[in-house]
C-alpha cells in the first residue's frame, strides 16, 4: 500500500489542488495532510478536496508533521510531498515506480532549472556541501520535499528530524545505511518565497535548521530521531 503524507503550514490556497492532483494520479492511495498548526483553512481545505484523512496538530514543523503523519499512516511505501505543488503534485507518480520495482530504496524529485528560488540560494549550498562532506555524495535538489522511500527504510533511519532538517537527515542517514537513492527530474513547480523580510526571516531559520543537523550528524554519526533495532532488510 502507498501513503502519501503532506505536511501543510497556511496552504490554503493550494492544498486542495494538490490533493487532487494527487487523487487523480494514485486513486489508490492513502492521502493523509498533517495541518501543521495553520491559521487559516488550510484543513477545510483538504478535507473539501477529499484528503482520507486530515490531522490537526500544533504548530512543530515540518519534520514534526511527518512524523505525526507517519504514525497512523498504513503504506509500505511513503510519498512526501509539499502542500504547494498544485496540479504539478500528478507528477510525483513518477517517484514512486522505482521503489516500488525494487530499483531504489529512495527517489528525489529535482525541480527543472526553469523554476528558480526567490532567494540566494545559501541553504541549498550549504545543504548540498554538507552531504557530500558527511557521505561523500553530491545531490542536485538536496532539500527537495518530493521523495518516494520503503517504510523499511525510514524505520531503520528512526524517523523524521524536526524542522525543516527533516529531508537532510533523510539523506545522509540513508546513505549512511548503504540504501540506493535516486534523483528523478519532474516537470513540478511550488511557490517561490520572494525577498521580503518575513521571506529573509524565514530563510535565516531555515539555514540555521540544516546547519544544526548537519552538525549534530557529524558530531554523532550513529544518532536517529527515534530509537530503531531492525536492520535494513531484516525480517
Amino acid at each position: 500500500m502507498l501513503s502519501v503524507l503532506i505536511p501543510a503550514y497556511n496552504e490554503e490556497m493550494r492544498i486542495g489542488q494538490t490533493v487532487l492532483a494527487v487523487k487523480r494520479a494514485l486513486p489508490a492511495a492513502e492521502c493523509l495532510v498533517i495541518d501543521d498548526g495553520s491559521k487559516d483553512a488550510t484543513a477545510q481545505r483538504a478535507e473539501e478536496a477529499g484528503a482520507d484523512l486530515v490531522l490537526r496538530c500544533p504548530h512543530r514543523g515540518k519534520g514534526a508533521a511527518l512524523q505525526t503523519g507517519l504514525r497512523v499512516a498504513n503504506g509500505d511505501i511513503l510519498l512526501l510531498l509539499d502542500a504547494d505543488l498544485e496540479e504539478t503534485a500528478e507528477a510525483a507518480a513518477a517517484l514512486v515506480q522505482p521503489v516500488c520495482k525494487g530499483e531504489a530504496d529512495m527517489s528525489i524529485a529535482v525541480f527543472p532549472k526553469t523554476q528558480k528560488g526567490g532567494g540566494f540560494g545559501l541553504v541549498v549550498r550549504l545543504a548540498r556541501w554538507g552531504i557530500r562532506k558527511l557521505t561523500g555524495c553530491t545531490f542536485q535538489a538536496p532539500l527537495s520535499g518530493q521523495r518516494a522511500l520503503k517504510r523499511e527504510l525510514l524505520e531503520q533511519i528512526g524517523g523524521f528530524e524536526t524542522g525543516w532538517g527533516a529531508e537532510v537527515g533523510l539523506t545522509v542517514r540513508a546513505l549512511r545505511l548503504g540504501a540506493r537513492l535516486e534523483e528523478i527530474e519532474l516537470p513540478m513547480r511550488h511557490r517561490v518565497t520572494g525577498r521580503r523580510p518575513a521571506d529573509l526571516l524565514h530563510r535565516a531559520m531555515q539555514f540555521y535548521a540544516v546547519a544544526r543537523v548537519l552538525l549534530r550528524l557529524w558530531l554523532t554519526p550513529h544518532y536517529r530521531p527515534e530509537a530503531a533495532t531492525r536492520k535494513l532488510g531484516a525480517p
